[in-house]
């Protein structure tokens, strides 16, 4: 059903005229059964008057049978039972039953304003004796309109059966507070009521015998004296004709104020001729809270379509939920029982009365009856006058930002002002913190504005933390603790308007946020004391005012995860923090006020950084990174490290806290959750790289920024390191060819140009020219070098010598022994020195000392791996193919040219790999040829194309 079809249950019923005017004291819902008796004009007239106040009652099946079994006794009908115990629980009340049978006796007509009471018996004029246990003195007399008094309960009793005619019958007994016996009660039963029915009510009894245990009466007390009346009385009456007996217990020790013993006595003394009755059960209390509170039954149409609404929205997620066949089929039948309950309840959700009939009723000073309409009361009319009003009134609808109703629903549950910082703080607040997640959500998706689901659920957790539930099966047992599964809660406020997967969202948030909320890993508490949250709350806000510590922490959490890398400056301050001629790539995590400085002001550090050390211009300019603190992610770095801060301080104070098991396990917890936000942070802080480049001839910037690439590292530095070498064009390597060394160092056999012939050059002047010379590559450290010059020395790109620079000599080549060079051999990266060695261009290595030819299982002139040089040194191989074909069925040269797509030339390396595994020396030459009109950029090219080239150590061929 559309939840634009339902309107708020303001819209369709009426509310009683007492609670639309907002009149709800107490004592309109009290009922004072010895004011009733006694017609006192304060009493409200919807009590003292008979036909209103059954025009205000339901009559429940078991209290109309009640009724007749009553009314028929007192007219003498017989098998009925004349002694009637009332033990009621939630809902209709002892002393309303009490009061109807008053009513009902004193004004046989004013029942049928009921319907279908026009059945029972009319015994005519009854005489109606009340006892209000609960008020009636055991020490002090009780003054009579004649002047005399009274000072037992069957001198009461006995006054108002007959006057003075019946008092006088017992005066004796009430002078003295001795119990009459039976023979004279029966006289005061026939006798002293003139030959009319009598009805004797008796309510707290309990109360007046506990007061009267301590009253001497001779060697006895004036309780022992009661009770031996009150079971006189009981088998008197039962014998009677036209009298009958009711009287009321309490429903459990904890009613009877702890006095279990005396209320199984008083329980026992008339178990011989009483019987048990109870008003009101199960569900009948919905159309008693209907009655009294609407101003009419409410719309049968409306109740059914809002409960088929709210019961498809529950039943659905109920068998969501469901593990098995057997559980769904389970839920489609709860469902159909259901959808009758919110029919029944109407405009209560069945959920909002379970959790006061079953939990509160667990709360000592809880009055079933009159606290619990006088409540309903409250929120009726705060949602009648203020609005916020839903379908239904459940427990997450509950109006706690209404003083009144809060008052209302405390003072009934005996926590008047203990649950305000509750309420404040993570409910109903200006900045409750279920306030908060509303308003995010309402700025996330509008259509949730109205619906307010942190609010909800919070305060339906806060009607489940009062009282608790008793165990299946056992009727006497201690109630579970407070609280509220989260099955119950989301049954009790899902909706039309609410799905079940956004309430389970949002009370993970309220789990997480508000300061009292307490979960035990099965239900959800609100509590006066503060949860771990509250705690935590409290010490960081301690944290927080010393900036200094947490920007301390910050820098040890942060050093911590930088821990073993080298190559890492965390937070320089100035320029010599970063170290200069260190031939690696070093990377200074720049401060987290770095990102606060304006754009301007980060350039010039940036560029500071990058040019000078200390006083002196910066060497090793190629060798240095910035990583850059992301100016959003500050905030959120800070915040997570306070909590973590706090919730450290939090578990060094758990002996002075006495932290429970239970606030231990959430503390662990929370701090899991921290700790996680801290790492999440960190791995978010440093997303881009600033590099130095050569700019219009000065120092510039190089920006490498993420942008929205997903980095696959998760630690901080490797995460920065992917974003130099694999995202995008790589700006660090840690590989170099040793072609690249030839050409960065211009080492060249003759002059070209103005440039004289350079055959050799130091190691050390390597190192500087890739560490300090701003040009591609750039090198992650000094072993990419190491192996480049070992495999150039292994492939005879150049030769290398250590322990001193060598001098040139006249015919080109370095003047040293040869047998100091190695040349097209093995080196291993330990022998190469980068303070004294040396390299040199094959043509500038010295002749070797020629060698007398030994016999040799090869072919004449040539020697084993190396082939003879004009000049006798040996120089590489030269790579023969294997014997050709005959050639009438080869082709010795194959020559082919195509234009293809990037995707076509990947497509074509197959072909091109297999022409080259069969090719002379396993290679082919490969001309390509690309045009743009627009030109193509020399930085681009040189990166994207020369630089991979490079890398793969492609020798590339001149071309015309």
């Amino acid at each position: 059903m559309n939840i634009m079809a339902l309107r708020p249950w303001t819209d369709m019923v009426t509310l009683h005229p007492d609670v639309e005017a907002g009149a709800l004291t107490e004592a309109i819902f009290a009922i004072d059964l010895g004011a009733i008796a006694a017609r006192d004009p304060n009493v409200p007239a919807v009590n003292r008057t008979p036909e209103a106040f059954f025009r205000a009652t339901h009559i429940t099946a078991d209290l109309g049978r009640l009724l007749e079994e009553v009314l028929a006794s007192l007219a003498g009908e017989p098998g009925y039972n004349r002694v009637l115990k009332l033990r009621t629980p939630f809902g209709g009340g002892k002393s309303h039953t009490l009061a109807a049978l008053l009513h009902a006796a004193r004004d046989r007509a004013a029942l049928n304003v009921v319907t279908g009471a026009e059945r029972f018996a009319d015994p005519g004029q009854v005489r109606v004796a009340v006892f209000d246990g609960e008020k009636f003195g055991a020490l002090e007399p009780t003054p009579l309109p004649n002047g005399q008094a009274v000072q037992t309960m069957w001198g009461w009793l006995a006054w108002q059966i007959g006057g003075e005619k019946a008092r006088a019958l017992v005066a004796e007994n009430d002078r003295n507070r001795t119990a009459p016996g039976g023979d004279l009660i029966h006289r005061l039963l026939t006798e002293g009521a003139d030959g009319r029915p009598v009805l004797l009510l008796l309510d707290e009894v309990l109360k007046y015998m506990e007061r009267a245990a301590s009253v001497a009466v001779l060697d006895s007390t004036l309780a022992r004296q009661a009770k031996d009346f009150f079971q006189n009385l009981t088998v008197e009456v039962a014998k009677t004709t036209h009298a009958v007996m009711v009287y009321s217990l309490q429903w459990s020790a904890r009613e009877a104020l702890g006095n279990m013993a005396l209320l199984d006595e008083l329980d026992k003394l008339a178990s011989r001729v009483d019987q048990l009755r109870e008003p009101v059960s199960g569900d009948e209390v919905l159309p008693i809270l209907q009655r009294r509170l609407l101003g009419g039954k409410p719309d049968e149409a409306t109740a059914s379509d809002v409960g088929a609404a709210y019961e498809e929205v529950v039943t659905t997620m109920r068998r969501a939920y469901a593990d098995n066949t057997t559980e769904r089929q389970m839920a489609e039948e709860e469902g159909i029982l259901l959808r009758e309950r919110f029919k029944a309840a109407y405009p209560f959700h069945p959920a909002l009365i379970d959790a006061m009939r079953e939990r509160w009723t667990a709360v000592d000073a809880f009055q079933r009856t009159r606290g619990s309409l006088r409540f309903l009361g409250q929120c009726l009319h705060s949602l009648k006058k203020n609005g916020g009003a839903r379908p239904l009134l459940g427990p997450g609808d509950i109006p706690l930002r209404d003083p009144e109703v809060r008052l209302a629903m405390l003072k009934e549950l005996n926590a008047q002002n203990d649950y305000d910082p509750v309420v404040a703080a993570d409910i109903e607040g200006p900045n409750a913190r279920a306030r908060r997640i509303d308003d995010r959500l309402a700025r996330e998706t509008p259509a949730l504005a109205s619906v307010r689901p942190a609010t909800r659920l919070a305060t339906a957790i806060f009607v489940y933390s009062f009282g608790g539930l008793k165990r299946q099966g056992e009727t006497d047992a201690e109630a579970l603790p407070p609280g509220v599964t989260e099955a119950e809660l989301l049954a009790a406020c899902v909706g039309p308007d609410l799905d079940s997967i956004t309430a389970t969202a949002v009370l993970a948030d309220l789990r997480t946020s508000c300061l009292y909320l307490h979960y035990d890993g099965l239900r959800y508490c609100f509590k006066k004391d503060p949860n771990v949250t509250k705690l935590v709350e409290d010490a960081e806000q301690e944290v927080a005012r010393n900036a200094e510590e947490v920007r301390g922490k910050i820098k040890e959490l942060l050093t911590q995860r930088l821990a073993g890398q080298r190559t890492v400056v965390v937070w320089p301050a100035k320029t010599q923090d970063v170290p200069d001629r260190e031939p690696a790539f070093l990377l200074g995590y720049l401060p987290l006020e770095f990102a606060a400085a304006s754009s301007a002001e980060q350039e010039r550090q940036a560029i500071e950084m990058f040019t000078r050390y200390g006083d002196r211009p910066r060497s090793y300019r190629n060798g240095i990174g910035l990583a850059i603190p992301d100016r959003k992610q500050v905030e959120a770095l800070r915040r997570a490290v306070r909590y973590l801060m706090a919730c450290d301080r939090v578990e060094a104070r758990k002996s002075q806290l006495r932290l429970s098991k239970d606030l231990l396990d959430q503390l662990k917890e929370r701090k899991r959750t921290e700790e996680a936000a801290v790492e999440a942070a960190f791995r978010a802080l440093y997303t881009a790289v600033w590099l130095p480049r050569v700019e219009e001839g000065g120092i510039g910037i190089e920006r490498v920024e993420a942008a929205g690439r997903p980095l696959q590292a998760t630690g901080i530095h490797e995460r920065m390191l992917e974003l130099l070498t694999v995202v995008g064009t790589p700006k660090m390597h840690q590989s170099v060819t040793p072609r690249k060394i030839i050409e960065r160092l211009r080492l060249r056999e003759t002059a070209e140009g103005e440039e004289a012939a350079r055959p050799g050059v130091r190691v050390s002047d390597v190192r500087d020219a890739f560490f300090a010379v701003l040009e591609p590559p750039r090198l992650d450290s000094l072993n990419a070098l190491r192996k480049a010059i070992v495999r150039g020395v292994q492939e005879g790109a150049f030769g290398y010598a250590s322990g001193y620079a060598p001098n040139l000599g006249t015919d080109g080549r370095y003047q040293l022994p040869r047998e100091r060079i190695a040349f097209c051999r093995a080196l291993s990266e330990d022998e190469v020195d980068f303070d004294s060695g040396f390299l040199m261009l094959p043509a500038a290595i010295p002749e070797a000392v020629p060698v007398a030819p030994t016999p040799e299982p090869f072919p004449a002139g040539v020697s084993e791996g190396l082939a003879p040089t004009s000049g006798g040194v040996s120089a590489p191989p030269t790579p023969s193919g294997p014997a050709s074909p005959p050639s009438t069925a080869t082709t010795g040269v194959v020559k082919f040219g195509f234009v293809a797509t990037r995707d076509q030339v990947f497509r074509a390396f197959p072909a091109i790999a297999n022409l080259a595994e069969k090719a002379d020396g396993g290679k082919v030459a490969i001309q390509v040829e690309a045009s743009a009109a627009a030109g193509f950029d020399p930085a681009w090219l040189r990166n994207a194309v020369e630089e991979p080239l490079d890398e793969a150590d492609i020798e590339r061929l001149e071309t015309n």
